[in-house]
C-alpha cells in the first residue's frame, strides 16, 4: 500500500472520529455525561492526533493536542460539564473539522489563536478554583488517571515514581512475586508447554510523532499473550526522567496458536520505534536512551508525555500510524521458523493449560468506490442478459422452467447482496446538521433544537453524497425564512428556541425525508405579490395555495428583505428541486401558517435495479415501476363514473380515484379508448394519492437496470429514465408522480 493510500485511510477515519465526537458532545447537550461518553470524545480526539502526528501534520497535532489535553481534564473532573463548556467544545470541534479539512486539501490551517486561548483559560480556571467533582469524575473506571497540562507544571507533579510506573505498568503486571520464576525467560516458559516469549521494548522518542507502544501491547494481550515480566530497570532518578522517552520493557508468553506472523503485523506500523524479539532463544532488547527532542510548537514537553501516557492506556486498538518496518527491529527469529505453533518447539515443559484464544472481531475492508461501481454495473447487465436469455427460450418454445427460475432467483440475490453493500445510513448526511446550525446560530441570532428521526433508514451512497447539498439549503432556508426571532416567538406563545426536525423513513419501496420546522410557515401573500413583481405569474391568475407555494422554487425567486451571506440572492431552491429531480426524486412543501413547513422529499432507494410492471400502450412498450403498483383490474360494468365533461372516476370498493389514459399524457396512440376495453392499473404517489392508469395490457413483471434520460438525451416529463428489454428494445420507465400530478388539476391532487 502506498503512503498516498494510507494518508487517504488516516483521512477517512478522521471523517469517523469527527462524527464520533459529534454524537458525544451533543450527548453531554443532552444530558447524558457519563465517563463512556466524555471517554469516547476524548479518544476520538486523541486518534485524530496520533494520524496528525505520524504524517507530519504540525497545526493539527498542536491544535488537537490543546483540545485533548482539555478534555484530559474534563474527564479527571478538574473541569465541570457546563453549558458554557460544551458550548466551546462544540466550536472547538468545528475548527478541528476545519483543520482535518485543511490537512486534506493541503491549504491553510485555519485561525484557531482565539480558541486555543479559550480551551487554556478554561484549564487555568480550576488551577485557581478547583472545579466540583464532575459525573464523570464519580464514575469508577479502570483507566489511570490522566494529568493536564496544567498539572505537570505543578512542583509537585510526579513525585511519587512508584505511583506512576505503577501506572504505566497497571494493564501489563507481571504475575505476583512467588506465583513462578523471575527470570523473564523462565516467567515466560512457566505459562504452559504451548506458549513462547516476546519481548518487547519501545526505544527513545516512541511516543513523540503519536505512536502509542500501549497500544501495541493491548493487541498482543487480545491474541490472547499474557505480561509476565515489565522490566524498569531503565527508568532514571526523578531528576532525569523524560516523559516522551520509553524506559520500561515488556515480556509476554504468548499462546502456541499465535504464529509469529500475526506478532510482527502488530508492529508493522511503529516500524524501529519499538525493539521487539520473538521466541526462546531471543534476548530482550536493549536501547539506547537519547537526549530529549524539541516539542512542537505550543505544546509543553511534560504535558505532552502526560498526556500520551494517559491516552495510550485509555484508547482501544485502533491506530493510524503507517510506517515500513525494521527487520533489525523486529528481531530474531524462533527455531521453529515461520511456520506457526505447529513446527514450532515448546518453551518449557511445565504443564499448564494455553490461555484461551481472544474471540475474534468483526472484520472489515476498504474498497475503492470505483470497483464498487463496475460491480454495481455489471449487476446490472446480468439482470439484461438474463432477460434476453428468458425471452430467447420462451420464443423458442423451449421449455426450461426450472432453470430459468432457478437463474432468476440467484440473479435477484446477486443483485441485492451488490446493493447492500452500496447501502449507506442516512446518519452519515443528519450528522452535519448541527455544525450548520451552530454556525447559523451565530450568524442569525436564533437557536434551534434539532429532532432527529429515522437516522438509521439506509439507501443507495450515491443518492446520500448528492442529498448533501440539498439539505444544506433547505435548513439554512427553514433557519433563515421559517423560523422567527426569538422574540416574536414569545409574542407568539412559542418557546424561544426553534425545532428543526429531520426524519427519514423507507415508504412503497422509495425513501422519504423530511424538514420540517414550527416557525411562521409560508407567508403565501407575500410569495404571491413577489411572484408578480419579478413577472413571474400574470397578476389576474389565480392560484391554489400549493401553486404559491411552489413560487418559492422559481429562479431568480426570494422574498429575503436584504442580501445576506445566507440567503437573498434567489438562487438555491430551483437547483434543490433539480438536483432531487436528477436523483429521480420529488419534492414537496406542507405549510401552516404559524405552524411551521416541511419539505418532503421523495428518493428512490437505488438509481441502479429496480422492479417493474412491463406494460404495452399502443406501440410502445413501457415500465410502471413496481414501487408504486397497488394492483391491477379490469374493470366490471359500472366501475367507471363520468365526473364533468372529461374525468373518469373508477370505484375501488366504495373509493373513487381517478383514471388517467397513459398513451395520453405520454403523447403516443392507445389502442384502449375506454377503461373498459384495457387494463387498469392503481398506482399510489405521495402528491395526489392512488390514480388508475389506462394501459392496454400488462406484459410481464421483471427486473429492470435504470438509465438516465437526461444524461443520454433530455429530461422528460413523466418519464423517469428508461431501460434495456430483453429483445434489446428501449423502454421508458414512467415518472408515475410526475405523471399523475402534470395529469390532475390541482384541486382534485388536493382533494385526494
Amino acid at each position: 500500500m502506498s503512503p498516498e493510500e494510507i494518508q487517504q485511510i488516516f483521512f477517512v477515519e478522521c471523517e469517523e472520529s469527527l462524527a464520533a465526537a459529534e454524537a458525544g458532545l451533543a450527548a453531554c447537550r443532552e444530558g447524558t455525561q457519563d465517563s463512556d461518553t466524555v471517554n469516547g470524545v476524548f479518544r476520538a480526539v486523541h486518534s485524530i492526533k496520533g494520524g496528525a502526528g505520524a504524517f507530519g501534520y504540525g497545526a493539527l497535532q498542536a491544535y488537537t493536542h490543546t483540545f485533548e489535553t482539555l478534555l484530559s481534564d474534563v474527564r479527571e473532573g478538574l473541569v465541570a460539564i457546563e453549558p458554557e463548556l460544551i458550548d466551546l467544545l462544540l466550536r472547538a470541534l468545528d475548527t478541528l473539522a476545519d483543520h482535518v479539512e485543511a490537512a486534506r486539501e493541503g491549504g491553510d490551517a485555519p485561525d484557531d489563536a482565539a480558541l486555543i486561548a479559550e480551551m487554556e483559560a478554561a484549564m487555568a480556571a480550576n488551577l485557581a478554583a478547583p472545579a466540583s467533582p464532575s459525573p464523570v469524575a464519580e464514575i469508577p473506571s479502570d483507566d489511570p488517571p490522566q494529568s493536564s497540562e496544567a498539572a505537570s507544571e505543578d512542583p509537585d507533579f510526579g513525585l511519587d515514581l512508584d505511583a506512576l510506573l505503577d501506572d504505566l505498568t497497571a494493564d501489563f503486571a507481571p504475575p505476583p512475586a512467588g506465583e513462578g520464576a523471575t527470570d523473564p525467560l523462565d516467567m515466560a516458559a512457566s505459562q504452559g508447554t504451548g506458549t513462547w516469549p516476546v519481548h518487547v521494548r519501545p526505544k527513545a522518542g516512541a511516543m513523540r510523532n503519536g505512536s502509542e507502544p500501549l497500544l501495541m501491547l493491548r493487541d498482543l494481550a487480545e491474541l490472547g499473550g499474557r505480561c509476565v515480566h515489565c522490566d524498569v530497570s531503565q527508568v532514571p532518578q526523578l531528576d532525569g526522567f523524560d516523559v516522551a522517552q520509553g524506559y520500561l520493557g515488556w515480556t509476554f508468553a504468548m499462546p502456541g496458536e499465535v504464529t509469529e506472523d500475526s506478532v510482527r503485523e502488530i508492529f508493522d506500523f511503529i516500524g524501529d520505534d519499538c525493539a521487539v524479539a520473538l521466541g526462546a532463544d531471543a534476548q530482550i532488547p536493549e536501547v539506547e536512551l537519547a537526549s530529549p527532542a524539541p516539542q512542537p510548537s505550543g505544546q509543553a514537553a511534560n504535558g505532552q508525555g502526560a498526556d500520551d501516557r494517559g491516552a495510550a492506556l485509555e484508547a482501544g486498538p485502533s491506530r493510524t500510524e503507517a510506517r515500513e518496518p525494521d527487520e533489525a527491529g523486529t528481531a530474531a527469529p524462533s527455531p521453529g521458523g515461520n511456520d506457526g505453533a505447529a513446527t514450532r518447539g515448546p518453551v518449557a515443559a511445565a504443564p499448564a493449560a494455553a490461555p484461551p484464544a481472544a474471540p475474534v472481531a468483526g472484520q472489515s475492508i476498504r474498497i475503492d468506490l470505483h470497483k464498487l461501481d463496475r460491480l454495481i454495473d455489471l449487476v446490472g447487465e446480468l439482470v439484461i442478459a438474463q432477460a434476453m436469455l428468458v425471452q430467447r427460450l420462451e420464443g423458442a418454445g423451449v421449455n426450461a422452467t426450472e432453470e430459468l427460475s432457478l437463474l432468476e432467483s440467484l440473479t435477484r440475490d446477486i443483485q441485492e447482496s451488490a446493493m447492500s453493500i452500496r447501502a449507506q445510513p442516512i446518519a452519515s448526511v443528519f450528522s452535519r446538521v448541527p455544525r450548520i446550525l451552530r454556525d447559523l446560530a451565530s450568524s442569525t441570532g436564533k437557536h434551534v433544537r434539532l429532532e432527529v428521526h429515522g437516522e438509521t433508514t439506509e439507501l443507495d451512497k450515491t443518492v446520500i453524497e448528492r442529498l448533501g447539498e440539498p439539505l444544506t439549503h433547505l435548513i439554512r432556508n427553514a433557519v433563515d425564512h421559517g423560523i422567527e426571532k426569538a422574540e416574536d416567538r414569545i409574542a407568539a406563545g412559542k418557546s424561544p428556541e426553534g425545532t428543526l426536525t429531520l426524519s427519514a423513513e423507507h415508504r412503497s419501496g422509495r425513501i422519504v425525508i423530511s424538514i420540517a420546522d414550527d416557525g411562521a410557515g409560508i407567508n403565501r401573500e407575500v410569495v404571491l405579490a413577489k411572484a408578480i413583481e419579478k413577472g413571474i405569474v400574470n397578476p389576474e391568475a389565480q392560484l391554489s395555495a400549493e401553486e404559491i407555494d411552489n413560487l418559492i422554487f422559481a429562479p431568480g425567486f426570494s422574498t429575503a428583505k436584504q442580501i445576506s451571506n445566507i440567503s437573498g440572492r434567489g438562487v438555491g431552491m430551483d437547483v434543490v428541486r433539480q438536483n432531487v429531480k436528477e436523483l429521480g426524486g420529488r419534492i414537496t412543501i406542507e405549510s401552516t401558517p404559524g405552524k411551521g413547513t416541511a419539505f418532503i422529499l421523495t428518493m428512490p432507494l437505488t438509481l441502479a435495479i429496480s422492479d417493474g410492471m412491463i406494460v404495452n400502450v399502443g406501440d410502445q412498450t413501457m415500465v410502471v415501476p413496481l414501487a408504486h403498483v397497488v394492483e391491477s383490474l379490469r374493470p366490471g360494468e359500472g366501475d367507471v363514473k363520468g365526473l364533468g365533461s372529461n374525468r373518469r372516476m373508477l370505484n375501488v370498493r366504495g373509493q373513487f380515484i381517478p383514471v388517467i389514459t397513459l398513451g395520453e399524457e405520454l403523447s403516443t396512440a392507445c389502442n384502449a379508448t375506454t377503461p373498459e376495453e384495457g387494463v387498469l392499473i392503481v398506482v399510489d404517489t405521495e402528491s395526489a394519492g392512488q390514480a388508475a392508469l389506462l394501459v392496454d395490457d400488462i406484459h410481464d413483471q421483471r427486473q429492470f437496470v435504470i438509465k438516465s434520460l437526461a444524461t443520454n438525451f433530455r429530461p422528460v416529463e413523466g418519464v423517469a429514465g428508461a431501460t434495456i428489454l430483453g429483445d434489446g428494445r428501449v423502454a421508458l420507465i414512467v415518472d408515475v408522480d410526475g405523471l399523475v400530478a402534470c395529469a390532475l388539476p390541482a384541486h382534485e391532487r388536493q382533494a385526494a
